[in-house]
């Protein structure tokens, strides 16, 4: 992790996947667990990195085993979970905070506003539409956003580069 071989103190709050070492480490399950976790740790963090979103969706929780029965079929209805960056930006104070948009096709306008509605000092946009590039790679293409709508870095690279880019960017903003 970029940051923490910096020598940040860094909490790394995930459902799942690596955990980079030289972090502290806060394993949750949920949506609402995570949400709860980040909130609890926000006020005291110097800056927010909202790397991948949680899911944009939540299924009810159900007691129980829901039976197949032949020929029938349910349906679940799905509700929004909470967006815990938007959460983070209401509470913002002097923090700052980094988002993500993964979109389909070069959307740069929907990371602006992104950006906008969460409060966000910057935000990592990324067309996750490109063959070769992003989930499934070692390497991704991206564009950061600052403030205003103006690009402040643009690369395609690893993502440990990539990474290095953004938390120079971040540490500009800090040292404001």
């Amino acid at each position: 992790m970029e940051a923490a071989g910096r020598g940040a103190n860094v909490i790394f709050v995930t459902a799942g996947g690596p955990e980079p070492e030289g972090c502290e480490i806060v394993r949750v399950i949920s949506a609402a667990d995570m949400l709860e976790a980040v909130m609890a740790r926000v006020k005291k963090a110097d800056v927010v990195i909202g790397a991948a979103a949680v899911g944009d969706f939540t299924a009810p929780r159900q007691s129980g085993k829901i039976k197949r029965e032949s020929g029938r079929s349910v349906t679940i209805k799905l509700t929004p979970t909470v967006d815990i960056m938007a959460r983070a930006g209401r509470i913002k104070g002097k923090r700052v905070l980094v988002g993500y948009s993964a979109e389909s096709g070069n959307k740069i306008k929907n990371a602006v506003e992104k950006m906008k509605r969460k409060n966000l000092d910057l935000v990592v946009f990324n067309d996750i539409s490109k063959k070769g590039l992003g989930f499934a790679s070692d390497d991704n293409k991206i564009t950061v956003m600052a403030k205003g709508g103006r690009s402040v870095y643009e690369a395609r690279a690893s993502k440990q580069e990539l990474a290095a880019g953004i938390i120079d960017l971040i540490e500009r903003l800090v040292k404001k």
